[in-house]
């Protein structure tokens, strides 16, 4: 007596999903996005660290400064400075940022269309080919 397979409801017919159909475009497409998200925070590391790395660097400086002041308006001074120069560093990094975020939306979208025109082509294909 031959069993017959139950069938359930999550079975779909492969021409409903040209990328399940072939496994290495679907592997493929699987690792697109994956990567880009990774390389997007690995561009925020290294944008990061570089920022910190200066910061810590102008930290020491302002140290040094204060020491070398002779009076307390040279240390007002120094101080103002150095909250200035601060305050253009943090902005000029949030555009940093924001430059990495935009790339990574154009990087995603890219993606993201060209796995509609291919899952498209593939659609048109397998319905014209028999």
């Amino acid at each position: 007596m031959q069993k017959q397979a139950s069938k359930s409801g999550f079975d779909f017919p492969p021409a409903l999903f040209p990328a399940l159909s072939d496994s290495n475009k679907f592997a493929e497409s699987a690792l697109k996005m994956p990567t880009s998200i990774a390389k997007a925070m690995l561009r925020y590391q290294v944008e990061g660290l570089s920022f910190l790395q200066h910061r810590f660097q102008r930290d020491i400086k302002l140290m040094d400064d204060i020491l070398a002041a002779e009076k307390t308006n040279d240390t007002f001074d120094v101080i103002s400075d150095y909250c200035r120069d601060a305050a253009f560093d943090y902005a000029k990094e949030v555009g940093k940022t924001l430059t990495i975020n935009a790339k990574f939306a154009t990087d995603a979208a890219g993606i993201v269309r060209e796995e509609v025109k291919n899952s498209l082509n593939d659609t048109a294909a397998s319905t014209i080919a028999p």
